[in-house]
C-alpha cells in the first residue's frame, strides 16, 4: 500500500503512508478519525500491517543504534553520534506506536 484514499461526502484525501507516517498527535487525531469512520476494514487492515512493519522497522534501528553506542562507549564523539540517531529514530518509534494505537482505539464495533 503506497496511498490510502479515504472516500468521505464532501470528497477525498489521500495519504502518502511513508510521507505521513510516523506524524504527531495533532495530525494523528485527525486522520484517525476519518481512517475508522470512513475506511472499508480491509483498508484499515491493510494499513495497520503496514505501519507495524514500519515500527518494527524503527525497533530494529533502535536496537543496532544501541548496539554500536555500546560499542563506541569509550569515544565520546562517535558515541554522541550514534546516540543522537538513537533518540531520533526511538522519537519515531514512539510516534508510529501511538499512530497505530489511535487507528486500533477508533475503530467500527
Amino acid at each position: 500500500m503506497e496511498r490510502l484514499r479515504i472516500e468521505y461526502g464532501t470528497g477525498y484525501m489521500e495519504l502518502n503512508i511513508e510521507a505521513f507516517f510516523p506524524c504527531k498527535m495533532p495530525a494523528m487525531r485527525k486522520a484517525a478519525r476519518l481512517i475508522n469512520q470512513y475506511c472499508p476494514d480491509g483498508a484499515r487492515a491493510e494499513l495497520l500491517s503496514e505501519l507495524r512493519e514500519m515500527a518494527d522497522g524503527y525497533k530494529a534501528l533502535c536496537g543496532m543504534y544501541r548496539q554500536k553506542m555500546e560499542e563506541l562507549s569509550e569515544e565520546p564523539a562517535a558515541y554522541r553520534q550514534w546516540r543522537a540517531q538513537y533518540n531520533k529514530t526511538e522519537v519515531l518509534h514512539r510516534r508510529m506506536e501511538n499512530n497505530i494505537r489511535l487507528i486500533l482505539g477508533g475503530g467500527k464495533g
